[in-house]
């Protein structure tokens, strides 16, 4: 899996992440888990994020909130 933040990105925050090929998602970093996730594209339904891709995800943006944000800012001040 891969995260990024597009430099030219707009509002509200948030990153990408993307399985090569299968799937990618915006990451809504400041919202709750029910409102984080949207889907740019996927290859097929079969393909969409798993569960434990989710949950990996969210456990990582609610250790790491502060930092992302942190990083957001700083490529979109």
């Amino acid at each position: 899996m891969k995260l990024w933040f597009w430099p030219n990105d707009h509002e509200p925050a948030h990153f990408h992440a993307k399985r090569g090929g299968e799937w990618e998602y915006k990451i809504r970093f400041l919202e709750n888990e029910a409102m984080m996730f949207e889907k740019v594209w996927s290859k097929t339904k079969k393909t969409e994020i798993s569960r434990q891709e989710r949950s990996q995800i969210v456990e990582m943006v609610t250790n790491h909130r502060a930092t992302i944000y942190k990083e957001w800012e700083k490529i979109h001040p």
